[in-house]
């Protein structure tokens, strides 16, 4: 699976096999829960729909406001959800640029999709460091963001076929870099996993899509 690293033209032949492992991770997650295999569809532009959308488990994290947030609160509404962390040199910073291109790009219809990033470093991204982090990036208006425990983050990540790894070579034990799964996910209005949007898609891309 591809996970966070320099960007560069080697990482778009990563990005190719991530791609394609994503989809052998989701495929076989589905068959070992639900006991068979989904059509899996793939769109221009980069963005992967299962059909059918499969069902996600609803979690629980704590937000940056301090508060308990689930993923039930945003039922009726699509979720676009990242996952990701703070100190993240490349990926992330793109990842909330992006979403708040899609968010201006989706107009009125805007307050129908609901955009979440899940940190996976709990150790260091505590809510107030979360709270911090949207306001640098101006979208603190439209993204919510989420940390909980390695634990409770793994647990959250099973139907996602997400990877998070610490990566120590890069710095020191204090100041390590996490490899992570880059592509973000679209969950629909019914709490199912509806798509998948490997990194580097368009945002109007993306916009066209949730137009549906």
């Amino acid at each position: 699976m591809w996970t966070k690293r320099a960007l560069g033209w080697s990482a778009l032949a990563v990005t190719a096999l991530f791609f394609v492992g994503m989809l052998t991770v989701v495929s076989t997650l589905v068959k070992q829960r639900y006991g068979q295999s989904p059509s899996i569809l793939q769109s221009e532009g980069g963005i992967t729909r299962l059909e059918p959308a499969r069902p996600v488990a609803n979690f629980t994290l704590r937000a940056s406001t301090d508060e308990l947030v689930s993923l039930a609160d945003y039922q009726g509404k699509t979720v676009v959800l990242a996952f990701g962390y703070t100190h993240c040199p490349d990926v992330c910073p793109l990842t909330l640029m992006d979403f708040a291109r899609i968010h201006a790009g989706l107009g009125e219809h805007a307050e129908q999709v609901a955009f979440v990033f899940i940190s996976v470093d709990g150790e260091r991204d505590t809510p107030e460091r979360l709270a911090q982090y949207l306001e640098t990036r101006q979208v603190a208006h439209t993204v919510t963001a989420l940390t909980g425990a390695e634990g409770e983050l793994r647990r959250v990540g099973v139907d996602y076929g997400l990877y998070f790894e610490k990566n120590y070579n890069s710095g020191s034990q204090a100041n390590y870099l996490v490899d992570h799964t880059a592509s973000y996910f679209i969950v629909n209005e019914q709490q199912e996993l509806e798509a998948i949007v490997s990194f580097g898609t368009s945002p109007e891309t993306v916009v066209e899509y949730l137009h549906g």
